[in-house]
């Protein structure tokens, strides 16, 4: 659908206004168990926003239990403007507060939720080959058409701590990839997203394609540097800059946003303010530019909750990256003014 450029940036002004106040109350009391409703054209205005082009906000969703007292382990917690959330652990939904939170947050805010797989080994039960990988694929699919999930992330992680995964052979990789992308992802035509994180940058180059975004785990983040050369190894896989997403580890840093973050300007930051802000310089055919960043997240996001107001640094992210009252960045090459820009 063709929007006059006019009538689409009063629209996105008025969704980032809308977008600004869209907190959760401030409550934290254990007796309070239903988020605050807004008003229908919001919730309209909220999918809208999520639905046009601009920098995504990401978080791995743990200790998931919206039976418990508390609204933190619910994901209608989580601030509403956020884009995908992965559940990290327990995905089934064999409870029907689980089934309510999902559909929530699902049909009333348009936010995306997969759950994440081990990328790393063969289980038990499937054949050594190429059809027994084949087979393997095809069934851990099965779970996101089953529960009605968004998608399917993919935690990978060869070579790190030591371990000799399974799937560190990337010819096996290539075929687990390419049976999944045939379900899930860009190439599939189902809808349905197909996520990778941890090392992305390690798959033969010519992958990236067949998934949604790439997830970078940039956990205690030295500064722009650090970034930059994160991507520029995956770059040279075949990722693209409008696929990438950046993390911190909210697990260890949920109470201070992060570690010490130099940026492009020399100013010093924490790590996901840094990671919100950051943009990815690239020289294509003689000329270096910046290229908008798909976006940023944390890890155990769910622990972002307990500081004040709730989500707070997540909260600051989604701000920087899409300020109310503004038009979002655009995908693709960013003005040279935006580079000093905190």
């Amino acid at each position: 659908m063709k929007v006059s450029i006019k009538k689409y940036v009063s629209l996105l002004t008025g969704i980032m206004f809308l977008f600004s106040c869209s907190d959760w109350t401030d409550n934290k009391s254990l007796e309070l168990q239903k988020p605050a409703e807004k008003s229908e054209e919001y919730y309209r205005n909220l999918k809208a926003y999520k639905a046009s082009d601009h920098q995504v906000t990401f978080g791995w969703f743990g200790g998931w239990n919206p039976d418990a007292p508390s609204r933190s382990r619910s994901l209608s917690s989580v601030p509403d403007s956020v884009d995908i959330i992965s559940i990290w652990g327990d995905n089934k939904l064999d409870t029907d507060a689980k089934r309510r939170d999902l559909r929530y947050v699902q049909e009333k805010y348009g936010t995306k939720v997969t759950f994440t797989i081990f990328a790393h080994d063969l289980p038990k039960g499937y054949e050594d080959s190429d059809d027994g990988i084949r087979q393997y694929a095809r069934d851990v699919t099965v779970g996101v058409f089953e529960y009605g999930y968004d998608g399917l992330d993919l935690d990978y992680e060869p070579g790190y701590a030591g371990y000799n995964f399974y799937f560190m052979n990337k010819d096996k990789m290539e075929v687990f990839v390419k049976t999944l992308g045939e379900i899930l992802g860009p190439k599939s035509g189902s809808g349905k997203l197909l996520i990778i994180d941890g090392v992305p940058g390690y798959l033969k180059p010519g992958l990236s394609e067949y998934f949604d975004y790439g997830i970078v785990q940039s956990y205690y983040s030295g500064g722009y540097y650090d970034l930059q050369n994160r991507f520029m190894q995956a770059a040279a896989a075949g990722w693209k800059p409008d696929q990438y997403i950046f993390t911190e580890d909210f697990e260890r840093h949920w109470n201070d946003g992060g570690a010490s973050f130099l940026q492009r300007n020399g100013s010093r930051v924490r790590s996901l303010e840094g990671m919100a802000g950051f943009q990815i310089e690239l020289t294509v055919d003689g000329k270096t530019a910046l290229y908008r960043k798909k976006g940023c997240g944390t890890y155990h996001m769910e622990y972002d909750y307990n500081n004040t107001p709730d989500y707070k640094y997540l909260r600051q992210a989604i701000q920087i990256m899409n300020p109310a009252g503004k038009t979002p960045i655009p995908s693709g090459i960013i003005t040279v003014a935006e580079k000093e820009k905190k």
